[in-house]
């Protein structure tokens, strides 16, 4: 479904973030992306939702590629919740690509209240999101990607900030849908609930990719790469 081949990014200032990155994510899979900071996870992110240039390397969406094709299919939620909520209410935010897109007000928050049910948070439907914890702001920035309803999710840490209850939520939300994942966080016990495979990346490269819950439970390779085993095998 997604293939990314050695890709390369380079920042301005020259720091080389990815540096031959290649892995692909198959139909209805749903696979982690984890690394230490600075490990090019988000800048990886950004580039598979179309939101930053390709300078080296391909992303290819079922064989079609350009950042058109990769914002049409990836929804993508920041590391930073603030940086995507814009609008004066949370169900005005939610509904926003909908509206965008041409769908109707009245139908487009029809579905946004169904998502941000879905999530457990439709309590917060009137509220102006500049007034939200920063738990509740990053589920009203799930719910905005879940409302356009894409092909494929790529989330940047989706769990950060969020209580046991609303993290829970979260996961099974994730585990119960039919859609692509691909997950970024630290939170390696979060991916072992919702993912099969993960990609660990290091200096901009993959290190090391393979199944879940195996890959988890070497230590070795954790270490080599700046993680440490998830809580439940500590």
């Amino acid at each position: 479904m997604l293939d990314v081949a050695n890709l390369r990014y380079r920042y301005p200032d020259g720091h080389e973030a990815l540096r031959g990155v290649t892995f692909s994510v198959g139909e209805g899979e749903k696979v982690a992306l984890v690394g230490a900071n600075g490990s090019g996870k988000s800048t990886l992110l950004l580039h598979i939702a179309g939101a930053v240039d390709v300078q080296e390397g391909t992303i290819t969406f079922r064989g079609e590629s350009g950042v058109d094709v990769l914002r049409k299919n990836v929804g993508l939620t920041f590391q930073d919740a603030d940086d995507e909520i814009l609008m004066p209410s949370v169900v005005d935010d939610v509904a926003f690509s909908l509206v965008a897109s041409g769908v109707n007000v009245r139908e487009a928050h029809e579905r946004a209240m169904n998502v941000l049910a879905s999530l457990g948070i439709a309590h917060l439907s009137d509220r102006p999101p500049h007034k939200l914890s920063g738990g509740e702001k990053r589920l009203v920035s799930i719910a905005g990607i879940l409302a356009a309803d894409p092909e494929m999710l790529a989330l940047d840490e989706p769990a950060a900030a969020l209580d046991p209850r609303a993290r829970r939520r979260v996961i099974d939300f994730l585990r119960g849908s039919e859609k692509s994942i691909l997950l970024a966080s630290h939170d390696l016990d979060m991916t072992l609930d919702v993912c099969s495979r993960a990609v660990i990346l290091s200096g901009g490269l993959v290190a090391c990719e393979g199944e879940l819950p195996e890959l988890f439970t070497d230590k070795n390779i954790l270490e080599a790469n700046g993680l440490e085993l998830p809580l439940r095998y500590a």
